[in-house]
């Protein structure tokens, strides 16, 4: 089921699959609200909602960030709004609190929104969050070799956005004759593994001027203000991932001492694709555990 939410960011496009139908749901159920990466979509979670092991107890709410998918969006942006769009666009629908699973840059913005809503957000999944180590090297590149595929991206990027109407066009043609899986192939722990609709999902989802506003706006963010969440968070990144270091989820356990850190074997940095039971798994223990955690005395 697809909707549009109007936002102070422009219309933001919305996918939900329903709790299953004889699952006992009310109105206050909350969902789990899925969060995308910079030039992703609703599309990037595909695999994820097919997982057996992801429960069918409760909405599952795919969202198009403004400026990716269907979403048109307004340039440039900040992460607090961005945030802030996504929370419109859940009072939009009703909900009242929610779960949240971020990926990437879509980690970013549902830890941002853990501490700007700690009564609504139960509980937060951060895959792979691209948070103080990126932000850090796009501040001062020569500091961070490591981060050298982050900005090898950022570079693809704006070249992008110089082609203008030629880059979709380019992208398709590269993914049509198998360069994107070499381009993007670092991404993933095997990417001979993956079928070509998920290459072709990332070439249909580039966008070049939004995810340089995005990093843009990671490197304006205070991620600081993370201390004050108050909601259970897993921390998770996979062991072949070359966008979130090592150091980053431990220098993010430090900023949120009652979160948990997790390595998902030979995954990278898109685990929900690579590893869609193991991430499902994740999302259900947490939930389990929150649930646990908010139950009275």
């Amino acid at each position: 089921m697809k909707r549009f939410i109007h936002t102070s960011l422009g219309s933001v496009a919305v996918r939900i699959r329903p709790a299953h139908s004889s699952a006992r749901i009310t109105p206050n159920t909350p969902p789990w609200v899925l969060l995308h990466g910079a030039s992703g979509s609703w599309r990037t979670f595909r695999e994820l909602v097919r997982s057996p092991v992801l429960p069918d107890t409760c909405d599952h709410v795919m969202i198009d960030l403004p400026g990716w998918g269907e979403s048109p969006g307004m340039l440039p942006f900040t992460v607090e709004q961005q945030g802030r769009a996504v929370a419109e666009v859940l009072r939009g629908l009703n909900y009242r609190s929610w779960y949240l699973f971020g990926h990437s840059m879509g980690a970013v913005l549902a830890l941002d929104i853990a501490a700007s809503h700690p009564e609504e957000t139960h509980a937060v999944v951060a895959l792979s969050p691209t948070a103080l180590t990126a932000g850090a090297a796009l501040k001062h590149p020569l500091r961070h070799p490591s981060m050298a595929p982050l900005l090898g991206m950022f570079g693809l990027m704006f070249i992008l956005r110089i082609l203008g109407r030629a880059a979709p066009w380019l992208l398709r043609r590269a993914e049509r004759a198998g360069l994107l899986r070499l381009v993007l192939g670092p991404f993933f722990a095997a990417p001979s593994d993956l079928q070509r609709p998920v290459f072709a999902d990332l070439a249909l989802d580039a966008r070049p001027a939004s995810f340089i506003a995005a990093a843009h706006a990671l490197k304006k963010y205070d991620a600081g203000t993370w201390h004050s969440i108050t909601a259970p968070v897993v921390l998770a990144r996979g062991s072949k991932d070359i966008f979130t270091p090592p150091g980053e989820l431990r220098s993010l356990a430090a900023l949120m001492p009652h979160s948990q850190s997790v390595v998902l074997n030979r995954t990278g940095h898109f685990a929900q694709i690579e590893n869609p039971a193991e991430t499902a798994g994740l999302m259900t223990a947490l939930r389990a555990a929150s649930k646990t955690l908010d139950a009275p005395d």
